[in-house]
C-alpha cells in the first residue's frame, strides 16, 4: 500500500515540477525567450510572449521597446505605421493556429496532444464499460485525466488563458485524489493488520 501511494506522489510531483524545471532550463540555455525580456529584434511580437510598455510623457502616450540597450519610442500612429511597414505575409497554417513562428507551432501541437490524451480517457472508459457490459471507470481513466490536464495547464499558461487553466486545475486535484483512493486500498486477500 505505501509503495503504490509513494509512486503516485512521485508521479504527481514529476508532473507538477517537471514542466517548471524544463521551462527554466529552456530559458536559462536561451532556447526560449524569457517572458518580459528584451525583444530580438524590436517588434518581434510572436507567440503571445512579448509585451509593449506604454508610458505617458509630455501628455502623449508612447509605446516603449528596449533592445540591446537601445530604446525605441513611438506614438500610436507611428507604431501602427512601423508595424504595417514591417508586416510579413503570414503562412495560412500559422494564421489558423494563431501563432507566428515554429515555437508557436510546437506549443499548439503540445496543446493538441494534451487534448488528445484528455479525450483518450473517455475512449478508455467507454471501451472498458463495453467489455464489462456495465459502466465502470478504470484506473487508466484517472491517469490519462491527470496527464492530459497537466499538459493542458502548461499549454494554457503559455497562452495566458486563465479560463482554460482554471478549468483544468480544478479537475486535477480530483484526478489525483481518485488515484490516491485507488492505490490506498489493501490488495484482496492481504492481511490488513
Amino acid at each position: 500500500m505505501r509503495r503504490t501511494r509513494r509512486t503516485l506522489l512521485w508521479t504527481a510531483a514529476v508532473l507538477t515540477v517537471g514542466p517548471i524545471v524544463g521551462w527554466l532550463l529552456l530559458v536559462s540555455t536561451g532556447t526560449v525567450k524569457k517572458p518580459g525580456g528584451s525583444l530580438q529584434p524590436p517588434f518581434d511580437l510572436s507567440d503571445r510572449l512579448s509585451s509593449i510598455d506604454v508610458q505617458e510623457r509630455d501628455g502623449r502616450r508612447l509605446a516603449i521597446f528596449e533592445d540591446s540597450g537601445e530604446t525605441f519610442e513611438f506614438t500610436g500612429d507611428e507604431l501602427l505605421a512601423e508595424l504595417a511597414q514591417r508586416q510579413k505575409p503570414l503562412n495560412p497554417v500559422l494564421r489558423v493556429l494563431d501563432v507566428t513562428s515554429a515555437t508557436g507551432v510546437f506549443w499548439v501541437v503540445f496543446g493538441l496532444l494534451g487534448q488528445a490524451v484528455f479525450m483518450g480517457r473517455m475512449i478508455v472508459q467507454w471501451w472498458a464499460s463495453e467489455r464489462a457490459k456495465a459502466s465502470i471507470v478504470p484506473t487508466a481513466f484517472w491517469w490519462l485525466s491527470l496527464l492530459g490536464a497537466t499538459m493542458l495547464m502548461i499549454y494554457f499558461i503559455w497562452r495566458k488563458e486563465i479560463v482554460g487553466f482554471l478549468g483544468q486545475c480544478t479537475g486535477w486535484g480530483i484526478y489525483l485524489r481518485n488515484l490516491w483512493l485507488i492505490y490506498g486500498k489493501p490488495a484482496k486477500g492481504s492481511d490488513s493488520r
